[in-house]
């Protein structure tokens, strides 16, 4: 199944028909979006989507003093017709049991093993996010010996690095630096790599990613392609390609998507692993 992971509200109506889900965030309890949304906002993008499988994004880390309002969003969602929550907090487990939807487990670039994601499933998370940090031959090990449901990225600009500190907005303030944007542009060694300073600053990949070589080989349930600073038009044409895939034109499919962008590339799935301790 395909999920998006929209950028604005006309990436969820335009594409309608190219997708079978939605992770929508929430308000100040969501990271790695720009595009976060009220409980009242998710109602009516559902009555959208109506046939849509919906993700609601709770990811970031909860404070002590935000867990009684954690608790009133989470008992409000199970009014809606949602498929899970994606979380980061463990907090959030320890509602398994008033909840009536699943749970993700959404931890960014912890969730690389199937030991801990059987772990969380004994608690009963039957999601699990996959980190993009693993490459084809991880993933594939991880599906070989877990039960839970697997989410994985399949094609847009990924997570790098959160902070709860602004970082951004203390570099413009300390230079006394005017600059509204909405997104930043760190240039170093000659990458590029996209930054949001909001409720935290979040850092981005310079390229974009494009896993679709992989859709049959990745046995995962479901992928997930990430709207962010994707224009409108070149996301339907993404999800067009990508709803059009067999086995015989993957690797066609995977190279029309790259004649659509000039910074794209296949992150770490065909890296390997080198671990050793430094002398």
């Amino acid at each position: 199944m395909i999920l998006i992971m929209p950028d604005n509200v006309d990436q969820i109506k335009d594409n309608k028909n190219l997708y079978d889900g939605v992770i929508l965030s929430i308000d100040k309890y969501s990271v790695n979006s720009r595009y976060t949304l009220s409980i009242n906002e998710i109602k009516d993008i559902i009555k959208i989507i109506p046939n849509k499988e919906v993700f609601i994004s709770i990811n970031k880390n909860i404070e002590n003093n935000e867990l009684d309002e954690l608790e009133s969003i989470l008992l409000s969602l199970n009014e809606l017709n949602i498929r899970g929550v994606l979380y980061s907090d463990v907090a959030l487990v320890t509602y398994k049991d008033k909840l009536n939807y699943d749970l993700v487990w959404a931890q960014e670039h912890l969730v690389t093993n199937y030991e801990t994601i059987n772990y969380w499933h004994d608690f009963g998370v039957n999601y699990a996010y996959l980190s993009s940090d693993l490459n084809i031959n991880e993933i594939n090990i991880i599906t070989k010996n877990t039960d839970v449901k697997l989410m994985a990225n399949i094609f847009g600009y990924q997570s790098m690095f959160v902070s709860k500190r602004h970082i951004v907005k203390n570099y413009l303030n300390n230079f006394n630096i005017k600059d509204n944007s909405k997104i930043h542009f760190m240039k170093k060694e000659g990458k590029t790599y996209p930054i949001k300073d909001s409720n935290y600053t979040y850092v981005f990949s310079n390229n974009i990613f494009n896993g679709i070589k992989e859709y049959y080989n990745m046995d995962v349930d479901y992928y997930v392609v990430n709207g962010f600073l994707i224009d409108n038009e070149k996301l339907t044409k993404v999800l067009s390609i990508i709803g059009n895939i067999t086995k015989e034109n993957v690797e066609d499919s995977s190279l029309q998507v790259m004649d659509i962008f000039t910074n794209i590339d296949t992150g770490f799935l065909y890296k390997d692993v080198v671990s050793k301790v430094k002398k």
